[in-house]
């Protein structure tokens, strides 16, 4: 054999000995751990930003088909079928209930990790979100710009995801506890949902 061969064939071997080393010491799971995501208030999300993004977002040319990895169901767009025996059709029908918690659940686990973390910091710098980095393009996103800082939808999101859902030390704060949107960020909220 050459030496070449030699030296792929070491190096293939070293690579399956220290992948079953590790495999050795690995821990076997704990089936009663559970992670929680920390995720923003579900109630005024459905009251104020669900029409924003459906809106916005939610068109079938957009985030309303299926196969999208951030995926809206909505009047304007892709419905969700399983829902009154699969007669909803776009366009007729309002956003159903069944709808709106599939995009909230869409969008908090999008980045689960980073949505408790941002949460966990009481809204602090929101557009560290893959969210709002790509309509905003800061990074590439397919649809173009679809955000700016000075649009009220923009402010609607972010006065959303400041309202404490936990306090300082962790302890969620219950949904009937937490702060409400301010009258101007109703006003974005409203404004941003009535574009034509």
């Amino acid at each position: 054999m050459s030496a070449i061969r030699v030296a792929a064939v070491m190096g293939v071997v070293g690579t399956a000995v220290g992948l079953l080393a590790l495999a050795a010491c690995a821990s076997s799971p704990d089936e009663n751990r559970l992670t929680v995501v920390i995720t923003p208030d579900f109630d005024t999300y459905v009251a104020s930003v669900d029409a924003y993004l459906t809106r916005r977002c939610g068109s079938l040319d957009c985030h309303g088909q299926p196969g999208r990895a951030y995926r809206i169901y909505s009047r304007e767009g892709y419905r969700l079928y399983t829902i009154q025996d699969g007669s909803l059709v776009s366009g007729q029908q309002p956003t159903q209930a069944e709808e709106q918690r599939a995009n909230f659940q869409a969008l908090v686990s999008l980045e689960p990790e980073e949505m408790s973390r941002l949460m966990g910091r009481q809204g602090e710098n929101p557009n560290q979100l893959l969210f709002l980095r790509k309509p905003l393009k800061i990074e590439r996103h397919k649809g173009g710009p679809a955000m700016a800082e000075d649009d009220p939808g923009y402010r609607c999101v972010v006065a959303w995801l400041q309202i404490p859902v936990v306090q300082g030390d962790g302890t969620p704060i219950p949904p009937a506890q937490r702060a409400k949107l301010s009258t101007n960020a109703l006003r974005n909220c409203a404004t941003a949902s009535d574009f034509p």
